[in-house]
């Protein structure tokens, strides 16, 4: 399915985005340090949420995307999270967040 104004390089360019590092900016109490796992699965949700904001909502759509952006751009994206302070309420948040601009302006901040 191809999504208007959507593409791959588009959808590898949100995901790097400033979101992963604004991680390291999260001032909290109870934070631990990010592990891959975290930073994986806020690479997931984000693209989960562009994807949909997008109107693709097949499953295996989705999958196929997530992992062709993970494989693109994992060292980076894993780089810019991974070991940065994130708490439970952070992760939380993300986990129940209806836009990737709620996970950016809300969840991460």
């Amino acid at each position: 399915m191809v999504v208007p104004g959507m593409n791959l390089p588009s959808l590898v360019r949100i995901v790097s985005l400033p979101a992963i590092a604004l991680i390291g900016a999260i001032a909290c109490g109870g934070c631990r340090r990010a592990s891959e796992a975290d930073c994986e699965k806020i690479v997931d949700r984000i693209v989960e949420l562009q994807l949909r904001e997008q109107g693709v909502t097949d499953p295996e759509t989705i999958a196929k995307r997530r992992e062709e952006t993970k494989a693109r751009k994992r060292d980076e994206l894993l780089r810019g999270c991974v070991g940065k302070r994130i708490g439970t309420s952070a992760l939380q948040c993300i986990e129940k967040a209806a836009t990737s601009t709620e996970i950016v302006d809300v969840c991460l901040r």
